[in-house]
C-alpha cells in the first residue's frame, strides 16, 4: 500500500482505477443506468472538482505563497521560483482549463449553452437564469484565458 500513496502518479492511477471498479459494481449489482443524467452528474462532480483545486491554487498564490516571498531568505528562493511556483503552475492551468471544459459539456448536456454565452438574448434577456450564468461562464473565461496568456509573457 506504501507505494502507492508515496507517488502521486501511482496515487491517481489508483484512483481511476477504484473509481472504474466502483462504477461496475454500481452498474452491474446495483442496477445503476449509464444514461444522459448519470453523465451530467458525473460531469457536475468533475467540475466542481476541477473548479475547487482551480480556486484553492489560486488562494494558495494570493494568501500563501506571495505573503511569504520576503519571509524566505535570499538564497532559498530560487527554489520556490524553479520548483515550487512552476509546478503549481502546471497544475492551476490546468484545473482551469479542466474547470472550463467541463462546464461547458455540462451547459451544452443540460441544454443552456448559447442562452448562457448570448446572456439570454435569445429569450429576450427574460430568464434570470441564462443571465446569471452567463456572467459566470463570461467570467471564467476571461480567467482561464488570463491565466494562460500570464503563463506565455513571463
Amino acid at each position: 500500500m506504501a507505494p502507492i500513496l508515496t507517488s502521486l502518479q501511482n496515487t491517481v492511477i489508483a484512483a481511476f482505477v477504484l473509481a472504474a471498479v466502483v462504477l461496475l459494481i454500481a452498474v452491474s449489482a446495483l442496477g445503476v443506468t449509464v444514461d444522459h443524467s448519470f453523465g451530467a452528474f458525473v460531469f457536475r462532480w468533475l467540475h466542481v472538482l476541477f473548479g475547487i483545486m482551480w480556486i484553492g491554487l489560486l488562494y494558495y498564490f494570493n494568501f500563501v505563497q506571495m505573503p511569504s516571498m520576503p519571509k524566505i531568505p535570499d538564497e532559498q528562493k530560487p527554489a520556490v521560483g524553479k520548483v515550487i511556483a512552476p509546478e503549481a503552475l502546471f497544475w492551476f492551468r490546468w484545473a482551469a482549463m479542466a474547470t472550463l471544459a467541463t462546464g461547458i459539456v455540462l451547459a451544452a448536456m443540460n441544454g443552456y449553452l448559447i442562452d448562457a454565452y448570448t446572456l439570454g438574448a435569445s429569450q429576450g434577456f427574460a430568464v434570470p437564469k441564462s443571465i446569471l450564468i452567463g456572467i459566470g461562464m463570461w467570467l471564467a473565461l476571461i480567467m482561464a484565458f488570463s491565466s494562460l496568456e500570464s503563463s506565455y509573457s513571463a
